[in-house]
């Protein structure tokens, strides 16, 4: 099959969209399928490198890591109509997918769309609920869905959400997965050893692992205002923070103005081959979003055998299983609690992190690239019907 995926964020950027595609361009490829990415370069310059297109693109002045393109002719574009894709799967709204529809118009190939984000939220955050918000959002996923056949979302969290705009499309549940095998690898002693004295944590140490965007909407200034009372009844805690962001030095300020700056260890940017080193550091995994459709980083702490301990959120269904493999929270007293039993009790942290390593396997990359081939399957053969029909 002659698949082509389609992507404002591609490798110039590491968010959970990113991830996905290249994850699905992984699988589909050991599975024996032509896979072509369409992208935004990181520049104003278009070039390919291998089967990736990067068409040259401008950031946006109030989202520096949101790229735009206003080419609507360009070799490449015609080269990528010219091989014919049998699917285009569309991951984001703007530039790249005004491309791929044109794409597919001109060969005929049936569009698959994944909605990843809820972008009403993402910029309008707690305002995203007014009227005239939610109707230009509306008109927005109106416009972004069309000529899509299907609309696939990765959580029942991300589908109430779509079907609260109306959006006159079918759309399916598809949870996203992961390159297991990048995280269920051991840490090497010495590279662990290594990894503890750069970043001064020593074995006595129990340890909070963060991984995440430094970004105001994964509300990461919430459990560094909770850690001080975990850290009161478990003195030898730590937390260790990889991501960067637009929220960095805040986050980096608040941490000082706290007093915990030798408690909370801030370690960059880490790569994506790399995460499962500062994961396989930690005694447990915190997130405080109400953000995420379906979070990567979750599914990653656990094939890396963390348990989870995360703010209440319907995109954890299915994922956080409470009291099994990690908690949910919701005020700053259940916060401190959960994170004391888990820290102080080691049969139950071991019995979570079990239950961690065996429910990430629900969500293998194999697994996630076969319900997808299947979805493509069934699109394309309901498109050659309908021709099938009007030519009668």
């Amino acid at each position: 099959m002659k698949i082509l995926l389609v992507t404002d964020a591609y490798s110039h950027l590491t968010n959970g969209v990113a991830v996905v595609v290249a994850t699905l361009k992984d699988a589909y490829r050991i599975k024996g399928h032509d896979v072509r990415i369409l992208t935004m370069s990181g520049d104003r310059h278009s070039h390919r490198d291998g089967e990736v297109y990067y068409m040259g693109s401008f950031a946006v002045p109030l989202y520096p890591d949101v790229r735009m393109s206003l080419i609507h002719r360009h070799p490449y574009l015609k080269e990528l109509k010219n091989w014919k894709p049998d699917i285009v799967h569309i991951h984001t709204e703007a530039s790249s997918a005004r491309m791929a529809r044109s794409i597919a118009k001109a060969t005929g190939a049936p569009v698959v769309m994944t909605w990843h984000t809820d972008y009403a939220k993402f910029a309008f955050r707690k305002h995203s609920s007014l009227g005239i918000i939610k109707f230009t959002a509306k008109v927005m996923m109106s416009a972004v869905s069309r000529g899509a056949r299907i609309i696939t979302v990765p959580s029942h969290k991300a589908k109430s959400i779509l079907e609260s705009y109306s959006v006159n499309r079918p759309s399916t549940v598809i949870p996203n997965g992961i390159i297991l095998r990048r995280y269920k690898r051991e840490l090497k002693p010495n590279d662990r050893a290594q990894l503890m004295e750069k970043y001064n944590l020593t074995e006595d140490n129990k340890i909070m692992v963060i991984v995440s965007r430094l970004s105001s909407e994964k509300n990461l200034s919430e459990l560094i205002e909770f850690f001080p009372k975990v850290l009161e009844q478990i003195p030898e805690l730590r937390m260790v923070i990889a991501g960067i962001g637009p929220d960095e030095k805040h986050l980096q300020s608040l941490t000082e103005k706290l007093g915990l700056s030798d408690k909370i260890t801030f370690v960059g940017f880490i790569p994506p081959e790399q995460t499962y080193r500062i994961y396989k550091l930690g005694d447990v995994f915190l997130s405080a979003s109400t953000f995420e459709m379906h979070s990567m980083t979750y599914l990653e702490a656990m094939a890396c055998g963390l348990p989870l301990i995360c703010r209440d959120d319907p995109c954890l269904q299915d994922v956080l299983y409470d009291g099994v493999n990690g908690y949910r929270y919701s005020t700053e007293e259940e916060f401190v609690e959960k994170a004391v039993t888990i820290l102080r009790d080691d049969e139950l942290r071991k019995s979570m992190a079990k239950a961690s390593l065996e429910h990430a396997d629900d969500f293998s990359e194999d697994a996630f690239a076969d319900r997808m081939l299947a979805l493509y399957k069934e699109t394309i053969a309901a498109a050659a019907q309908e021709l099938k029909n009007a030519a009668v």
